[in-house]
């Protein structure tokens, strides 16, 4: 009983997920986040498509989870960007995020596919991040 409560949860979380990184903004603010900080993961989505070891995705990972701590700690720490109602949202993509992480630690030594899935998975949640980020910025600029 305990592993279908278990598996229905983490099939409720991914559905969740899914439904959050398809909704589309009124602006796309995710390009200009990512040059202003520097972030990768765009790059990484484009060269995602040549890779074919696993070295090269421990690498595209580990630019992806730099990104992701970066965004993460703004939007957590930053004062200009708190909004109650996006809490639940952040704390699902969080959650998932790190679910990804274990799936790729535990597939991609076995399949190189599987590992270039939960990558891909990992850079939207990113770049949700990462357009969020830009929103709630300029909201608290036109709001000064």
């Amino acid at each position: 009983m305990s592993g279908v409560s278990l598996g229905l949860l983490i099939y409720w979380l991914r559905y969740s997920c899914q439904l959050i990184l398809s909704a589309k903004s009124a602006r796309d603010y995710t390009r200009d986040v990512a040059e202003a900080n520097d972030l990768r993961f765009l790059q990484v989505q484009q060269d995602l498509a040549q890779v074919r070891e696993r070295i090269e995705l421990d690498c595209l990972r580990s630019k992806i989870e730099k990104d992701y701590r970066l965004l993460t700690y703004l939007l957590v720490h930053g004062p200009a960007f708190h909004a109650n109602g996006d809490r639940v949202e952040q704390f699902v993509l969080m959650l998932n995020f790190k679910l990804l992480m274990a799936f790729y630690e535990l597939t991609s030594p076995i399949s190189v596919s599987n590992g270039k899935r939960a990558l891909r998975e990992m850079t939207q949640v990113v770049g949700y991040f990462a357009n969020r980020m830009g929103e709630r910025s300029a909201y608290a600029a036109a709001y000064r």
